[in-house]
């Protein structure tokens, strides 16, 4: 079996600057393509073409490649795309091989990753695909997963959760701080603690603080230095996080 060599990125966004870089790092012969423009049959020739936009601008990317090939399928080259939460299947008009190549990671441009620690996520309609995704991924980086569309939608959604909303987080705690002239830095081992006792276990079995004490006194305090919105949240994850804890118990 033939292993990907030749690839064709279609984006020039967070994801595909990131891909490429590390595939120009690691060897692999990789052309960068901005926008349905610049398409020309050279690029069906690739073993692998990796649809790296907007999730809304995916099927209109797939519309392109198709008319390119005169609206036939692909019958060698892999078709991927690199969203946490579109499914794969439509990909199939497209591209006899098709999948995705997602992935786990909050990727800027002007940030270095060390791509070795980014988990890589896989999925091909065929074995023969899913193998070569896979070995691909595995040069990248030294973590990889292979998922259907419901595990990596399940994965993107909680990685909203603990990453996305955590960082909002930080941003009110930020705020807060900044009212006073705190420095943010101040919580730096209050967070770097809490994730390494995430990592060691179930992250409930670590939950401290006010509410899971059911401390309402000092929650009512706090909430006198809050806005609306702020208030907002507090209440709610203070309730989310009782609601947890009585679950527990049942």
């Amino acid at each position: 079996m033939s292993e990907i060599q030749n690839i064709a990125i279609i984006g020039t966004g967070n994801v595909a600057t990131h891909y490429l870089n590390i595939m120009n790092k690691k060897g692999l012969n990789v052309k960068v393509y901005h926008s349905r423009s610049n398409f020309f049959n050279a690029m069906l020739d690739n073993d692998l073409i990796i649809i790296a936009v907007k999730d809304e601008a995916i099927k209109t990317i797939a519309e392109g490649i198709f008319l390119l090939n005169d609206k036939k399928r692909l019958e060698h080259t892999i078709l991927v795309h690199t969203s946490g939460y579109t499914d794969t299947y439509f990909l199939e008009k497209y591209s006899r091989n098709y999948g995705s190549f997602y992935p786990l990671q909050s990727l800027k441009k002007e940030i270095e990753v060390d791509f070795n620690s980014v988990p890589l996520c896989t999925w091909a309609n065929n074995q023969e695909s899913e193998i070569k995704l896979k070995n691909l991924a595995l040069k990248l980086s030294n973590i990889h997963y292979s998922l259907t569309d419901k595990q990596r939608k399940t994965i993107h959604l909680a990685a909203v959760f603990a990453n996305n909303f955590t960082n909002h987080l930080f941003t009110i705690a930020k705020t807060l701080l900044d009212k006073e002239n705190i420095p943010f830095t101040v919580l730096y081992p209050l967070m770097e603690q809490t994730i390494k006792a995430a990592e060691q276990g179930n992250p409930q079995d670590n939950q401290t603080g006010p509410a899971i004490r059911e401390d309402f006194a000092t929650m009512n305090e706090h909430k006198k230095q809050l806005d609306i919105e702020e208030k907002q949240i507090y209440e709610l994850l203070s309730q989310s996080i009782i609601n947890h804890k009585n679950k527990r118990k049942l």
